[in-house]
């Protein structure tokens, strides 16, 4: 028994950083009404019928920050993408809005909350993206910081697959 244990251990420490960890078969995304950075209220089921990527981040978090030009230009190249920015953890609205002016962000972002992370299910840390299907159905999760080449297949394998 203590060598099966030992033996997941290694595997997971064997696991390149921001790895595409297994989410639970495709679930409902968790439908979410929350308040845009810019004024007014965003749910998910307004983007049904399209590819959404929603990415948990801070602006504190440094690989947040590096990876988000890379998810603006996958929001900004694929008319059925759309990029939502969930921040948590913020001193203030002024600092996200600093923060996204700086880095040139302008797919939607909302100011979320501890429980809109946990809505959507396994969250251990920043960055956390989840892929929500055309049909409105969670079915990839991926922790850590994503490159172009991880979004680009993560899009491409939803999207030919139908999920």
């Amino acid at each position: 028994m203590p060598f099966r244990y030992l033996a997941l251990l290694l595997t997971l420490a064997c696991l390149p950083l921001g790895a595409a960890l297994a989410v639970p078969p495709s679930r409902p995304a968790p439908e979410l009404q929350m308040p845009r950075i810019e004024g007014g209220k965003l749910a998910l089921s307004d983007y049904r019928g399209k590819l959404v990527v929603v990415n948990f981040w801070a602006p504190w978090c440094l690989p947040c920050r590096e990876e988000m030009p890379d998810l603006q230009t996958l929001h900004d190249n694929h008319d059925d993408t759309v990029v939502i920015g969930l921040t948590i953890d913020y001193a203030s609205r002024e600092q996200v809005i600093g923060s996204l002016e700086e880095m040139g962000i302008d797919y939607p972002v909302v100011l979320a909350e501890t429980d809109d992370a946990a809505a959507f299910g396994d969250f251990r840390g920043l960055p956390t993206t989840f892929f929500v299907s055309p049909q409105g159905e969670v079915v990839e999760r991926h922790m850590g910081m994503m490159s172009k080449e991880q979004m680009r297949d993560y899009r491409e394998r939803i999207l030919e697959q139908g999920l």
